[in-house]
């Protein structure tokens, strides 16, 4: 759609809104002259008629629970009003408005009706208005009338709105407004928010490693339920006896807001993509859960409040964490600091705007202000999500587009600076491999031998073993991005992380290790572009343990039965790179078993790649046909068939990427 289009559709937009109020205005406009208000003149009583009646403000109505011992039982209010007798031809309604709990309407002592249940079945129709039909027959039309009301209260107890009479058309016009604004809108909120929480559940079940999407499903579930309280009385079969209304209050205004609580905090976290520590994990989540067990053990309304208040009361005090993590992302100018902060300003005004009115102009506390104030938070959280979610996809597209370019590019220069920095290179390539140097004569559980050939004396690849009492512990193989020195000097950077991270990981699972070792690349490489591939293999006592980071598969042969396979099967969920801050990851941790005489053989895609002068690719299965066909000779004799077999393909000594090709068998 044009800009053009987008600008008509709006001012016809605006246009028939404003057309719209106008012809609501001049309705209410010319029924309130006619309307009989009851906004003074009230009168209650804690025990009824024949007892003694007290003047009762009419500011007081919306908080009826305050007149009476403990907050609990019955207030009667009556008051009294004179009726033109113009109403005799206008089919009089009575507009009550909001009740909480519950009320029973009289007029001169003839029953209209009743709002809510009573005990022993005592529940509200939340914020869903009332309203009832006044026989004609009911009024006096040459004396005054009276009006009485008996509300149950139970903690709550209120007439939110002021009850006036007018036609059947005003009241039914006012009722059904009211329900839109009051109601109705919300239960289309809670709809929306479900249908929110599907999608973004759905998409963090494809992208696991954007947490944040499951973190803001959460939100919008548990609002979603929060929810429930405000057009519960639209729909009775929502409420008709099957659980108490005090069970209803722990749910949806306790459970349901405080696990929201929750997983804001969540949110903030993964938004700003902050690593927590277990133990901050564990703690949250411990008491989170105190926080929503503890109004489950009120046995009233007025408990379960109490409870409640000191439940949010522990929320509020996890939010000193994301305060922390938004202060420290501010500090680091984290763009996505600001942005999370702008998303909650909503929130703010509501939260002042109450503030405000409770304590300077005494008005009851309106939860509808702040439910307005956090849907319109959440809205921005979602309009936040989506744009980041555009510029991902336009990225990918861009890289898909012109990676090979910037590929073929950054080659290009590399090889124009070749022929500056060969001594360069010579020199690091001697200090690389002594760096390198690995004495596995002693071991007594693994035969190893390694093949490892630099496409221009310094390598991109990486390989590392783990012994310790002449025992095999770990070993890894890795890829570093690119050529040359640079690549070369980030192996010697990045082999010192992983032999430290797996040292330190040693009780940890091996994937867990990988993100820390992704972690500690990504801080300590700074602003250097190259990235990794690569593999680690943990050797337990009972079991062998492989993680995958975007590395060729690697290759077991059981020596008993002559099976030649992968060790990882199909539908193991690994991808990612290491070293790339915010891309995407998912490492997982693969187990197998080798016995007595089975072979290991890991490699580097510089041989899969290497290619014939009719450029076909060597591939995975020109290493399974080498390594086939050698089986049975010693291990040393198996690798260096290899280098043999690339020089026989190639038709070259010099191949166009570095060689490492290991083979591992196990001797004990």
């Amino acid at each position: 759609m044009s800009k053009f289009l987008m600008k008509k559709f709006f001012y016809k937009f605006l246009l028939l809104t404003i057309i719209l109020f106008s012809i609501t205005a001049c309705k209410d406009k010319s029924e309130l002259q006619n309307r009989i208000y009851f906004n003074t003149g009230w009168q209650y009583s804690n025990l009824g008629e024949p007892h003694e009646f007290i003047n009762l403000p009419n500011q007081d109505l919306s908080r009826l629970s305050a007149l009476l011992d403990n907050k609990r039982g019955y207030i009667y209010l009556k008051n009294t009003f004179p009726i033109p007798v113009n109403f005799i031809n206008k089919d009089p309604y009575l507009y009550l408005g909001r009740v909480k709990i519950s009320a029973k309407v009289f007029i001169n002592g003839h029953p209209l009706g009743s709002v809510g249940s009573f005990p022993p079945h005592q529940f509200t129709e939340g914020e869903t208005s009332s309203y009832f039909k006044i026989p004609i027959e009911y009024l006096d039309f040459s004396s005054t009338n009276t009006i009485s009301i008996t509300v149950w209260c139970d903690d709550y107890g209120a007439l939110q709105d002021d009850p006036f009479i007018s036609s059947s058309n005003d009241v039914i016009h006012k009722i059904e407004f009211d329900n839109l604004i009051n109601s109705k809108i919300y239960m289309i909120f809670s709809v929306v928010l479900l249908l929110v929480f599907l999608i973004y559940i759905f998409i963090f079940f494809l992208r696991k490693s954007e947490v944040e999407n499951f973190s803001f499903g959460q939100i919008c579930l548990h609002t979603a339920f929060y929810l429930v309280t405000f057009y519960i009385g639209e729909y009775s079969i929502i409420y008709k006896h099957e659980y108490s209304f005090l069970l209803f209050e722990k749910i949806f205004n306790g459970a349901a807001p405080l696990l929201t609580c929750y997983f804001v905090i969540n949110f903030a976290r993964d938004f700003l993509k902050y690593k927590e520590s277990r133990r901050s994990k564990g703690i949250r989540v411990l008491i989170s859960l105190i926080a929503v067990s503890l109004p489950f053990f009120g046995r009233t309304i007025s408990e379960t409040k109490l409870l409640l208040y000191f439940s949010f009361l522990t929320m509020v005090v996890q939010f000193i964490f994301p305060l922390a993590i938004v202060i420290k992302g501010l500090v680091n100018k984290n763009e996505r600091a600001i942005k999370l902060i702008l998303c909650f300003v909503p929130i703010y005004i509501a939260l002042i705007s109450q503030l405000f009115s409770t304590y300077v102009f005494k008005n009851p506390f309106n939860p509808l202000i702040i439910s307005i104030g956090w849907l319109f938070a959440i809205f921005f959280f979602l309009s936040l999500l989506i744009v980041n979610f555009v510029k991902m996809a336009g990225m990918f597209e861009y890289m898909n587009k012109n990676l090979e370019e910037l590929v073929s590019e950054r080659t290009e220069a590399l090889e124009k600076e070749k022929n500056r920095a060969l001594k360069e290179i010579d020199l690091a390539g001697f200090v690389q491999k002594s760096f390198y140097k690995v004495d596995t004569s002693e071991l007594k559980d693994w035969d190893i031998d390694i093949a490892f050939k630099p496409m221009s004396g310094v390598s991109g690849d990486l390989y590392i073993t783990f012994i310790s009492e002449n025992k095999l512990k770990g070993i890894g193989i890795f890829d570093i991005s690119g050529h040359g020195i640079a690549s070369g000097l980030v192996t010697m950077l990045v082999k010192n992380i992983i032999e430290n991270e797996f040292q330190k990981g040693i009780n940890l699972p091996l994937n867990e290790v990988m993100d820390k070792i992704n972690e500690r690349i990504i801080i300590e490489k700074g602003n250097i572009e190259n990235y990794l591939t690569g593999m680690l293999i943990r050797f337990n006592k009972d079991d062998i343990e492989l993680v995958n980071a975007g590395h060729p598969k690697a290759i077991v042969y059981h020596a008993e039965s002559g099976e030649i396979k992968n060790v990882e099967e199909e539908g193991v969920n690994q991808f990612g790179a290491i070293g790339i801050a915010d891309f995407p990851i998912e490492f997982e941790t693969v187990h197998f078993n080798m016995s007595k005489g089975d072979e290991l053989v890991l490699y580097t895609d510089g041989i899969t790649e290497c290619t014939s002068p009719d450029n076909k690719y060597f591939g995975a299965d020109g290493i399974l046909a080498v390594f086939k066909g050698n089986i049975g000779h010693s291990v040393k004799d198996q690798v260096t068939a290899l280098p043999a077999a690339l020089r026989k393909f190639s038709g070259s000594e010099n191949f166009n990427d570095d060689i490492t090709y290991i083979i591992l068998k196990k001797l004990s």
